[in-house]
């Protein structure tokens, strides 16, 4: 009877099976030290993006601070020059707007009208008078009330009597002046209807002749 000895053929199997152990086990490192290396580069290049990306916000940020700080200046420049220029008008108005206002008194004064006094205050105006009959004077309120230099007119008080054998109406008028050429006169609030202009006051009796 033949008889074999398999004790070297199983000690070979073992090499060969824990060759191949180490084999699969250095593969599986160096896949794994492969998977490291992208995975950790993979962060980084992410690091460096959002770096970047937070380093331009940062930058915008300065930019459109220094874009704010450049239009703040710019309107505190403009609202300089408009009160420089609200100065230089009122300036304007006050050396021309009376000698104005006189010539359009000049014009609007009835022919039958004879204004004795002419007292300014604050822009309160209050005008003197006589005139041959009230339809004058009230002639004259209306072209007041007419006037761009004149707003708020209003007739105080009124007195018949007879001057040099002639009748006439004495008045005193209140207005307010508007020196500042195209200042509208003051208008009602909307959806009311506008006031209806004072009656004037009924003149005395003239005095009997004795």
């Amino acid at each position: 009877m033949i008889r074999i000895n398999l004790l070297p053929v199983r000690v070979s199997k073992k090499k060969i099976a824990g060759k191949n152990q180490l084999i699969f086990f250095g593969l599986a490192l160096i896949l794994a030290l492969i998977g490291n290396y992208f995975w950790s580069a993979s962060r980084e290049g992410e690091m460096a993006r959002r770096e970047a990306q937070l380093k331009r916000t940062r930058d915008d940020i300065v930019q459109l601070e220094r874009i704010i700080g450049e239009v703040k200046d710019i309107k505190a420049e403009q609202t300089a020059l408009k009160e420089k220029l609200a100065i230089l008008d009122k300036l304007k108005a006050a050396r021309s707007g009376p000698v104005r206002m006189l010539d359009e008194l000049a014009t609007i004064t009835p022919k039958k009208l004879e204004l004795k006094k002419l007292e300014e205050k604050s822009g309160a105006v209050t005008f003197e008078g006589s005139a041959a009959s009230i339809d004058d004077v009230s002639a004259f309120m209306s072209a007041l009330r007419g006037s761009r230099y004149f707003s708020n007119v209003e007739l105080k008080k009124t007195a018949a009597g007879t001057r040099k054998a002639f009748r006439v109406v004495d008045f005193t008028i209140n207005a307010t002046a508007n020196y500042a050429p195209g200042v509208a006169q003051a208008t009602p609030a909307p959806g009311a209807s506008p006031a209806p202009p004072a009656p004037p006051a009924r003149p005395a009796a003239p005095p009997s002749p004795r």
